[in-house]
């Protein structure tokens, strides 16, 4: 299955079917050709971002995205063809408008639907859309739904959410270490630092640090325990070594402590391997060390 970006005029057929099919279910009787491009008048596609997911030269649907009001992108024009449904194409669809969103800066996604359209209520529920205060004005509007998306950008060192989240990141290391060495604060000005976001929520946070010609070190790695278990972790090691890559590094060289578990299992999950205590970890029997080649 492919999704790609289309011209809203290349849209305009799958468009046709989601309107047969939702005129005709709210009149419970089949649209009339003079209503739907009525209704393609009325509401215009053309100031949206259309994707159209397609298996070979078939056509399975679309939706539509409108980044008109910031930081939201709203879902418009979701729909299915009757023959592709069952095979997870609202699910992809849905997955590829909110990347599509992060690349325009938006933050959450949300959209109006009606009560009778039942099969998009469970999909946006499973999709983890959630149900909120109706945003808009509208007749045929009766559920609203909205989901903050998670992404990770680049931040400064002086970013106050940063701070924050270091300091509780800090407090939980001497919480478990009872107050021994936890590591040094990164204080050079190479130093890169990036945060985990959940809609505008700081959630998480990473910092890569220049060691040696090729190595960075990956420091200050920490996510909410609210957010743990949701995949943040991942991403803020995505975003850490496609940093170091950016900068010419080739590994990226870590420390933690045998008092977090949970770190060296993320760490030995995704492609980490021990290797000895480098200074100034290497007398200290708390810590263990870990390398991954990020570069050829």
């Amino acid at each position: 299955m492919d999704i790609t970006p289309v011209d809203p005029t290349e849209a305009l057929p799958v468009i046709r079917a989601y309107y047969a099919d939702i005129i005709g279910r709210y009149h419970g009787r089949p649209a009339t050709p003079a209503e739907i491009e009525q209704t393609i008048r009325d509401e215009p596609s053309d100031d949206l971002v259309m994707l159209i997911a397609r298996d070979g030269n078939e056509i399975l649907g679309c939706v539509g995205l409108d980044f008109h009001i910031p930081p939201f992108a709203e879902v418009k024009r979701m729909y299915v063809l009757p023959d592709a449904r069952g095979r997870g194409v609202g699910q992809a669809l849905l997955a590829a408008a909110e990347k599509v969103a992060r690349e325009h800066d938006a933050v959450t996604m949300r959209l109006d639907t009606r009560r009778d359209l039942v099969e998009a209520i469970a999909l946006y529920r499973k999709a983890g859309y959630v149900e909120v205060e109706q945003f808009s004005e509208g007749m045929y509007i009766d559920h609203s739904f909205a989901k903050d998306l998670v992404y990770v950008t680049a931040a400064e060192p002086d970013d106050i959410r940063l701070k924050a989240l270091i300091a509780e990141l800090d407090q939980e290391l001497r919480g478990r270490y009872n107050d021994e060495a936890i590591g040094p604060m990164p204080i050079t000005s190479e130093v890169r630092f990036a945060l985990a976001f959940r809609g505008q929520e700081p959630i998480g946070c990473v910092a890569v640090q220049p060691k040696g010609d090729v190595d960075f070190e990956l420091k200050r790695m920490f996510v909410l325990p609210a957010a743990r278990g949701t995949g943040i972790a991942p991403l803020l090691l995505d975003a850490a070594e496609a940093t170091v890559r950016a900068a010419g590094g080739r590994r990226i060289v870590l420390e933690t402590g045998i008092r977090q578990p949970e770190a060296i299992r993320l760490y030995e999950k995704f492609g980490y391997t021990r290797i000895p205590n480098f200074p100034p970890y290497d007398q200290d029997p708390l810590s263990v060390c870990y390398a991954k080649v990020v570069a050829d």
